[in-house]
């Protein structure tokens, strides 16, 4: 089973646009195949959610993904710059309020979603994660907890990178791509890419980005970087080509991919594969050069071991560099 997909931004910047988020959400439930009674569920989530942006977090984003892997699924992040909680247990109870409001909103936040977590500390902003599920068996195989940010550059509607996952029975091969530039053309290589890999995911990184290169040669060409995770061997395998940067984190553990340069579908030597440990507990995050390569989990205490929903979403929220499109895809091990 292969995993991919862009994210939706909605900006949250005042109450005026609580109502289009819950519009946008709808809109988005209903157009990936949510039921009414699901897309219901979605839209409080989302209502609730920008509530707490607008009234709590001095205004922030709302991003909505589709999260195969669990059956149907739409993850719902909410991310803010805002003073933070001191007490999230707390803040989950019914009854508690900072801002004049019942305090039912982050409970039933929780109680409609499958799965919801959150992260905030003082002065730092919170990030809140809310995942829902459509009534539809479960997916076989999954075994890998992902987050993905993936947005275009501010004025293009469409986005020049791209990200996909595979499931597989030792673990999971992902791939990030960055195609050259920005806008429509970068968009095709990007897709092309995706779509070459959902076919060759399968293969070892270095024999995937091979075939790519090849898909790629109508186009601009793209950055490229390909990682297979074994969690049997307990190993990366990483292979990468331009600037797709990726970081294995683990408990006293950080260790950075190498990719070599050139540009796939034009130019490059050959694929080389490195291989990493896969500490019990690590969690893969992967980016495009949309994201700034000085960030640290250890800034954020906790983090690492929280959904790689809420890392995603913190690294696009700090360290975004707002002038190029943005990728920005981890994983772990399902807990």
């Amino acid at each position: 089973m292969t995993l991919g997909g862009t994210s939706l931004l909605v900006p949250v910047r005042d109450a005026s646009q609580i109502g289009e988020a819950r519009r946008a959400a709808v809109r988005f439930g209903v157009a990936l195949g949510f039921d009414e009674a699901d897309t219901g569920k979605l839209a409080i989530v989302a209502t609730e959610a920008a509530a707490n942006l607008a009234r709590h977090g001095h205004g922030g984003d709302l991003l909505l993904r589709r999260a195969d892997g669990a059956g149907l699924a739409i993850e719902v992040l909410a991310l803010d710059r805002g003073p933070g909680i001191v007490d999230v247990a707390h803040a989950f109870e019914d009854g508690h309020s900072t801002g004049g409001t019942p305090g039912t909103g982050l409970g039933a936040i929780r109680r409609l979603s499958a799965a919801c977590e959150l992260f905030s500390a003082p002065g730092a902003g919170t990030a809140l994660m809310a995942r829902l599920v459509a009534d539809r068996p479960r997916a076989p195989g999954v075994t890998m907890e992902i987050g993905a940010v993936s947005l275009p550059i501010g004025g293009e509607t469409v986005c020049g990178d791209g990200w996909s996952v595979a499931f597989t029975p030792r673990g999971a091969t992902a791939m990030v791509v960055d195609g050259l530039g920005h806008g429509p053309s970068a968009a095709l290589a990007a897709q092309e890419a995706v779509r070459i890999f959902s076919g060759e995911s399968r293969g070892r990184p270095r024999e995937i980005i091979e075939a790519i290169h090849g898909a790629l040669r109508a186009t601009r060409g793209a950055a490229l970087g390909v990682a297979e995770i074994d969690t049997e061997a307990r190993s990366v395998t990483f292979a990468g080509v331009g600037n797709i940067a990726g970081t294995i984190l683990g408990p006293g553990f950080a260790r950075s991919t190498v990719s070599l340069g050139g540009i796939v579908g034009h130019e490059f030597r050959r694929a080389q594969e490195f291989h990493y440990p896969w500490p019990e507990g690590a969690v893969l995050v992967m980016h495009s050069d949309g994201l700034q390569s000085q960030w640290k989990l250890d800034a954020y205490p906790g983090l690492a071991e929280c959904h790689p929903a809420l890392i995603s979403g913190i690294l696009y929220r700090d360290y975004s560099r707002g002038r190029d499109d943005v990728t920005v895809l981890a994983l772990r091990e399902t807990r």
